[in-house]
């Protein structure tokens, strides 16, 4: 049993002692911080980039992942880098107006894909999972959410788009193909044929 003993002295023959068991509280004190250990480590080591940011676009919090995502070599440098995340991560401004506009009217987005900058300039590909965080009058707080990079599959995606388009224009060649191979098969364009090789061009022209 933990205890915690509180001693007042109420006279000078007098003393009050007050024996309290605080073992409920300790428990509770100790799964707290087991709880905010545990969340620490996935938030360090998680694969996804996890973020908090405020609503004018400040990233509040991040994850050694997302800064990997970005770019930077810690969290720290890309913080103190990106001040603000819609002009300086987003390549189409109208998907920073779009995401925002989706968490004010459905407190949370899924799924939410848009083209970024990484520190060296280069443009990757984003999905995001993102909602709003509230304070007890229902004012936002921050925004907070999971980062994956999808550059690989966007790539994936148009190559198999390209291949489908080649293929389509390959199966309306042969299409064609076999459409004039019909044709010049049929007995009506034998008769024609045959009849314009009779014909004596010589007594047609004098």
């Amino acid at each position: 049993m933990n205890k915690e003993v509180q001693i007042m002295v109420l006279s000078e023959d007098e003393v009050l002692i007050i024996v309290r068991d605080i073992t409920d509280r300790k428990q509770a004190e100790e799964a707290l911080r087991i709880a905010e250990e545990n969340y620490r480590s996935i938030f360090e080591n998680a694969l996804e980039g996890i973020f908090q940011s405020s609503p004018q676009g400040k990233f509040i919090n991040a994850n050694p992942a997302l800064a990997k995502i970005y770019g930077y070599d810690s969290p720290e440098e890309m913080m103190a880098s990106i001040t603000n995340i819609s002009e300086q991560l987003y390549v189409d401004q109208e998907k920073r107006t779009e995401f925002r506009y989706l968490l004010s009217k459905q407190n949370s987005v899924k799924d939410f894909e848009y083209r970024c900058y990484c520190k060296d300039g280069s443009i990757i590909w984003i999905q995001i999972d993102a909602r709003v965080v509230n304070d007890n009058n229902g004012n936002v707080l921050y925004y907070e959410g999971i980062v994956q990079d999808i550059t690989e599959r966007k790539r994936k995606e148009e190559e198999l788009k390209r291949q489908l388009q080649e293929l389509q224009i390959e199966i309306d060649h042969k299409k064609r193909q076999k459409e004039v191979a019909s044709l010049t098969e049929s007995s009506y364009f034998q008769e024609v044929q045959q009849e314009i090789s009779n014909v004596n061009l010589d007594e047609f022209w004098s």
